[in-house]
């Protein structure tokens, strides 16, 4: 084996490890949010599209197991996602220095709190508008007969990505304070990042433009508040750094 190999082999370890952990968490947060909140997470995540005046119904045996599953994996990602987070965060603290460290431990807790927020933001403010609409763009033709284990899938295809998609300012804020991006770099790639973001919400998003749209749009706003914090943040990093240079020079000069 020669020195090339053996670090690319001990990170492989170490991610596997990290997964690993980041797995049993998730599992773990499975069987406390069935054991303990199953009913209270079945109420509050079909309240939305029962509030429409319409009912779940299950085709198959199977079905309503994997309805409770998917309830439980939405409920175990929350619980779960300190922990996540964390093991993120010690995949890749090794390679930061210590100010870096400092920083990146206060992003994490904020992580946990956008992660939370994002879904949140996604349950109360869209959810049932966008299954409103739907329903109406369906026509009046039609009979909805919406099985509990597709709306479940549609519940999750939903409201993970808001999660993941407030992590945006968190982000943007770490990269800017550790000297990988800059606000200049975020204003220039903007026109591409528009087409990135409907790529993405149109593979993150169930398979209809009103989600996508719904996604797409808080993304966009995202990102540009991620720009102001991004120039916020650099300009505060610009003058820790003149203060810095400007010390080193005087002692340079004594």
């Amino acid at each position: 084996m020669n020195e090339m190999t053996a670090p690319m082999l001990e990170h492989l370890d170490e991610l596997r490890s990290r997964l690993v952990k980041s797995i049993l968490a998730l599992l773990a947060g499975m069987v406390i949010a069935i054991a303990l909140f199953q009913d209270e997470l079945t109420e509050i995540l079909t309240g939305p599209f029962l509030a429409l005046n319409q009912s779940l119904v299950f085709t198959g045996l199977p079905e309503g197991f994997m309805f409770q599953l998917k309830i439980a994996l939405l409920g175990g990602c929350v619980l779960a996602s300190p922990v996540i987070i964390y093991q993120i965060m010690r995949f890749i603290l090794p390679a930061l220095y210590s100010h870096e460290k400092k920083i990146f431990y206060i992003m994490s807790f904020s992580g946990v709190l956008l992660f939370v927020g994002g879904i949140c933001f996604g349950y109360f403010l869209v959810l049932q508008p966008v299954m409103s609409t739907l329903l109406k763009l369906a026509g009046t033709d039609l009979t909805p007969m919406i099985t509990a284990s597709s709306y479940m899938s549609f519940v999750l295809g939903f409201l993970i990505p808001f999660g993941l998609v407030f992590e945006i300012p968190m982000v943007v804020y770490f990269l800017t304070s550790v000297g990988i991006i800059t606000p200049d770099k975020l204003t220039k790639v903007r026109k591409y990042v528009l087409l990135v973001v409907l790529v993405i919400a149109a593979i993150l998003t169930p398979p209809d433009i009103v989600s996508q749209l719904c996604l797409a749009g808080p993304m966009l706003l995202l990102y540009e508040a991620g720009i102001w914090i991004s120039k916020v943040v650099y300009k505060r990093k610009l003058k820790k750094e003149a203060k810095l240079e400007a010390k080193q020079n005087k002692e340079n000069q004594a």
